[in-house]
């Protein structure tokens, strides 16, 4: 080979080397290009993942308070219902005592009413008996006068007595007299 034969191969493969060269420097700058669009694109995705946990978390927030206003409102509301309900069981309470207050006095005046009427029977009961212990002296004194006399004498309660208006001691007086 002769000299410009090699220059001129040299030449070519100088250019030949360069047109590679600027092949795989292309290359890399796509592919460098690539990395960079391919990094953006993890990155993109790394925020679009972080605002998604951010509108959860800020979701998730609003959803706990939410439930904690519905909480408290549900304990007040049960909290109300259970004073409510111990208000009108002592208000129960207290209309079954004031009502067992008035039966017992109602019974105890009653009672009281039922003692009376028993004392007032038994004090009417006892006159009775006097009252019929006394006719039969009386009677039994009347008999012992007929047997004296001899005949029924009237006594002036018994409508005997004839005219005169006697009391009994001057009638028995009387009879006994007549009786001598």
């Amino acid at each position: 080979m002769s000299k410009p034969d090699d220059v001129a191969k040299e030449v070519i493969d100088q250019a030949a080397a360069e047109s590679k060269g600027d092949q795989r420097s292309e290359a890399g700058d796509r592919k460098a290009a690539d990395k960079v669009t391919a990094d953006q694109a993890v990155a993109d995705k790394a925020a679009a993942d972080q605002a998604a946990a951010d509108k959860a978390a800020a979701d998730k927030a609003v959803a706990d308070k939410a439930a904690a206003d519905q909480s408290a409102t549900d304990k007040a509301a049960v909290d109300k219902a259970v004073s409510d309900k111990a208000a009108a069981d002592q208000a129960a309470a207290d209309k079954a005592a004031a009502d067992k207050a008035a039966a017992d006095k109602v019974v105890a005046d009653l009672t009281a009413e039922r003692d009376t009427f028993k004392t007032e029977r038994d004090t009417l009961t006892t006159e009775r008996d006097t009252l019929k212990t006394e006719r039969d002296a009386l009677k039994a004194e009347v008999d012992r006068l007929e047997k004296l006399t001899g005949k029924a004498a009237k006594p002036p309660a018994a409508g005997g007595g004839g005219d005169k208006k006697l009391t009994a001691d001057e009638w028995l007086a009387e009879e006994l007299k007549k009786g001598k």
